[in-house]
């Protein structure tokens, strides 16, 4: 492949060669002439570019910059010269060496067509000496002159192909690294952990401006690939946006209003009700907030992805109990074989749903409509009832209630997470990545 596209290339060189050494040459006279104005024309043209388009608009380079321009311009003319001279094309290593100032101005930020018309200006001023000499000598032939056109085109679409090759290779080049950069700043921040100072630091190399305060949000989508389309949706109001893992966290600005952000979840997702989740978090003032906040509101994703597995919207504040557990399991553990450890125990050894009937009883308005949830007799229910009491004790008090019903809970995190409650020793816990992927 790389033989066949040598070849070809050789073949169109070969081609241009016959096409230049069977027109007439240039006039001597306009080559001498140029020649000895070289530093002179070079001058003109970085000028004339200068006059026609703002080339050093936020370029912070000063007169470096402009020297750069007059190089450019002095070896452009000097290599058109050498081409015109020995009647040929411009060979790969002069269109390397002349593209240097494409990537070079690539790292300006300067549009690319602006680029372009400097060196349609630098042609015109070549031009422009040619007719000059044409009225001085009348004794160059007119043929001369016309011969001078092809080649002064020919040079300037190859220069030109060159100068946006190197251009666009080094805006490519600079956006990779500027992603780079990017990332390695959300990532220091969705981590949840981060050194203030790190955390700065990181945000200055990066050039990313936070206008605080902001809300920290994050989307649970089961299709990863509505992430980028929740991404794009969500920057529309000028939030920040990073896929971390599976999951998509912005910091949005505190004025967009939660309601905003599920609806443009909706067309981004092609769903109405999911396969998302919204995790909203609370509000960071500072950097060195953020990395708490953030892991406040992936905390939130997965309690709520165990405990409220069929709500779309969650809130770090109504969750805050629930969050507290991930980080002391070994305390919810306790806490848990404590409060139902026995009941927990019965249901393994035995295929009576005692630990769901429990559920059902403190979720529902009396026993009648407890057993008509269930599906079971209202005698059926009563007898579980006193089997449950035998194991746990009354729950008569609004205390021993809530207290049996956050047990209850917690035992259902714990499984999610792959530390079963009531199994003897609290110590060893390990997390069930499938489960935990975003903690």
């Amino acid at each position: 492949m790389r033989m066949g596209r040598r070849v070809e290339r050789d073949d169109q060189i070969s081609t241009h060669s016959r096409r230049y050494s069977d027109m007439p040459s240039v006039s001597p006279i306009i080559i001498d002439s140029l020649r000895r104005r070289v530093e002179r024309l070079a001058r003109r043209m970085a000028i004339e570019i200068g006059r026609a388009i703002p080339l050093a608009e936020g370029d912070s380079g000063g007169s470096t910059f402009g020297s750069e321009v007059l190089a450019a311009c002095r070896e452009g003319l000097t290599t058109l010269l050498a081409l015109w001279a020995e009647e040929r094309p411009p060979s790969a290593a002069e269109l390397h060496r002349l593209a240097g100032m494409g990537g070079r101005l690539g790292t300006t930020g300067m549009p690319l067509d602006a680029i372009l018309r400097a060196y349609r200006v630098a042609a015109l001023v070549i031009w422009q000496h040619v007719i000059e000499m044409v009225r001085v000598h009348p004794e160059i032939e007119p043929q001369s002159v016309l011969t001078a056109v092809g080649p002064l085109f020919d040079y300037l679409d190859a220069i030109s192909v060159a100068v946006s090759t190197s251009y666009l290779r080094t805006r490519e080049r600079l956006r990779r690294e500027q992603d780079r950069r990017h990332d390695q700043f959300f990532a220091v921040i969705l981590g949840g952990t981060g050194d203030p100072a790190l955390l700065a630091q990181v945000a200055i190399d990066d050039g990313t401006v936070l206008d605080f305060p902001y809300r920290v949000v994050a989307v649970d989508a089961d299709d990863t690939t509505a992430e980028a389309a929740v991404a794009t949706a969500w920057r529309t109001q000028r939030a920040h946006v990073a896929l971390y893992q599976a999951m998509v966290v912005g910091l949005v600005p505190v004025g967009v209003r939660v309601e905003t952000l599920v609806r443009l979840l909706r067309p981004a997702t092609g769903s109405e009700a999911g396969p998302w989740r919204l995790a909203v978090g609370p509000v960071a003032h500072t950097l060195q907030e953020l990395p708490a906040m953030v892991r406040a509101t992936r905390d939130t994703l997965t309690v709520g992805r165990v405990l409220m597995p069929e709500a779309t919207t969650l809130s770090a504040a109504e969750l805050h109990v629930y969050r507290g557990w991930l980080h002391d399991l070994p305390g919810l553990q306790e806490f848990v074989e404590t409060t139902i450890g026995p009941l927990l125990a019965h249901d393994r050894r035995r295929r009576l749903p005692l630990r769901e009937t429990l559920e059902t009883l403190l979720t529902h308005e009396g026993p009648t409509a407890a057993a008509r949830a269930l599906g079971v007799h209202r005698h059926t229910l009563l007898y579980r009832m006193e089997r449950i009491q035998e194991l746990v004790g009354r729950w008569d008090g609004l205390e021993p209630r809530l207290r049996i019903l956050l047990a209850l809970r917690g035992a259902r995190l714990l499984e999610a997470v792959g530390a079963p409650a009531a199994t003897g020793p609290t110590t060893a816990l390990t997390l069930r990545r499938s489960h935990l992927r975003h903690h």
